[in-house]
């Protein structure tokens, strides 16, 4: 019950599928973990019925890009981009993240959480998997979801291996409250040869990240005096309190499978990346936004989908974890020369035109639907992600999509565009902004991640 986790338990609920959640903890983590979170996944949990406004656990970045060793800006790109209605990058609340997740699964009345007990042992069977419980419990179901983290008991119960790396370089990780911050939420990898660093700040909360050096004892440089003697390089500390301060190694490595059987795996557990690209917890989010729906149909008698899921997630994980290790190395570099001579290019880099603003263009390789502000019936503005919901959808271009689709199964959205008067049934939609593509006559047929299935034409 991880945000990974409670995001699939909430999925599933809201898909009507009776859900049993095993969680060691009783209550959601109470200390920020998670960094940042990128437009897809905050696209993600935006399909979360129930979960507040991102405003409320999220807060966008307005700059991020590189600073040198004295704090001064080489490179920072504004991020002015909101693709799919979502800010490019946001600074994430973990804390208040679960707390929500956690009652938006609740409040399907679909999901029961099994708090203080872990899993031990897994049993498979033909048509059902059994987790054992710590308590000596058993739970009998359809399928069995390890959204457990890297150390992921699920994944070494069912046998599979784990392969990549384990790099041994510490690194510190402080997050403080207080304190102001001038020019906006920021996010910004320092290069300084002496001791390279990450800066994350906005108003009222910082979190710094420091590589830790040769002879330094971990536990000795996460107490509070060099902590503080750290901070002190960038701020008051006198100002600050100091959440948490705990030293990490980090991970590249992959699943050799995600699903053994009934056993999937999604998240840490299926895959373990270096944080220097951001995207661990993304990663994650876009695993239970893959995988919900493809479970629920599997549960109603279709597994096809479900046999899909590792080819759809895997290769998206692959390049983001070759990203993070080209970053890092370039981020964990002590070599003077090196670091200057990043420096230089970044300075010429950011005196190009138009360099420093990020646009909207969003990042997937995949063709996604768009999310503008369309109107229902004549009614107000509202996301498109918001009158679908989480659910498959067919988009007709200028006709109902009866009129060219014949079999369409049963709680799917039907959306007509630029229809004056389709059968009951159909939503009719205008769009202002226009940036729905398809031709007329044609029905775009959206997975419920929002990831365009098909385009179907029109018969004649």
């Amino acid at each position: 019950m991880g945000p990974v986790g409670a995001l699939l338990a909430a999925l599933l609920g809201e898909r009507g599928v009776p859900t049993v959640v095993v969680e060691p903890q009783e209550r959601p983590y109470p200390k920020p973990r998670a960094a940042v979170l990128d437009t897809e996944a905050l696209r993600g949990l935006g399909l979360v019925a129930g979960l507040a406004p991102f405003e409320d656990w999220a807060t966008p970045v307005a700059r991020n890009g590189v600073v040198g060793a004295d704090g001064r800006p080489l490179f920072m790109t504004e991020q002015s981009g909101r693709a799919y209605g979502y800010p490019a990058l946001a600074r994430l609340d973990q804390p208040r993240l679960e707390a929500g997740l956690w009652a938006a699964a609740a409040a399907t009345g679909s999901v029961r959480v099994l708090t203080g007990r872990r899993v031990t042992g897994v049993e498979q069977h033909d048509a059902e998997v059994t987790a054992v419980l710590d308590d000596g419990q058993r739970v009998t179901e359809r399928w069995l979801v390890g959204c457990d983290g890297i150390g992921s008991a699920v994944r070494e119960v069912a046998g599979i291996g784990f392969s990549g790396t384990t790099y041994p370089q510490p690194w510190l990780v402080v997050d403080a409250v207080g304190g102001d911050v001038d020019g906006g939420p920021s996010v910004a990898f320092v290069t300084d040869a002496a001791r390279p660093a990450v800066v994350m700040s906005q108003s009222g909360r910082w979190r710094w990240e420091w590589m830790l050096l040769p002879g330094e004892d971990p536990r000795a440089m996460a107490a509070d005096e060099p902590v503080r003697r750290l901070i002190g390089a960038w701020t008051d500390p006198a100002g600050l309190e100091i959440e948490r301060a705990a030293v990490f190694t980090f991970h590249a490595r992959i699943a050799d499978r995600w699903r053994a059987g009934r056993v999937l795996l999604a998240g840490d557990a299926a895959h373990a990346m270096p944080p220097f690209a951001g995207a661990g917890l993304g990663m994650g989010i876009r695993d239970a936004v893959t995988l919900a729906w493809r479970l629920a149909e599997a549960v109603a008698g279709d597994d096809g989908p479900l046999d899909a899921y590792e080819g759809d997630r895997r290769p998206d994980v692959e390049r983001t974890t070759a990203l993070s290790l080209r970053i890092g190395r370039i981020v964990q570099s002590r070599n003077r020369t090196v670091m200057s001579l990043i420096r230089g290019v970044l300075r010429t880099v950011a005196a190009l035109p138009g360099v420093g603003r990020l646009g909207s263009r969003p990042p997937m390789v995949r063709r996604a639907l768009p999310n503008p502000a369309v109107r229902v019936a004549g009614g107000p503005p509202t996301p498109l992600d918001q009158v679908i919901g989480y659910r498959w959808a067919y988009l007709g271009h200028g006709c109902d999509p009866r009129d060219v689709v014949t079999a369409i199964p049963d709680g799917a959205v039907l959306l007509a565009l630029d229809h004056p008067d389709p059968a009951p049934g159909c939503l009719p939609l205008t769009d202002p902004d226009g940036p729905l593509p398809g031709r007329a006559g044609t029905v775009t047929v959206v997975r419920p991640d929002r990831f365009v299935h098909a385009t179907i034409r029109q018969n004649r």
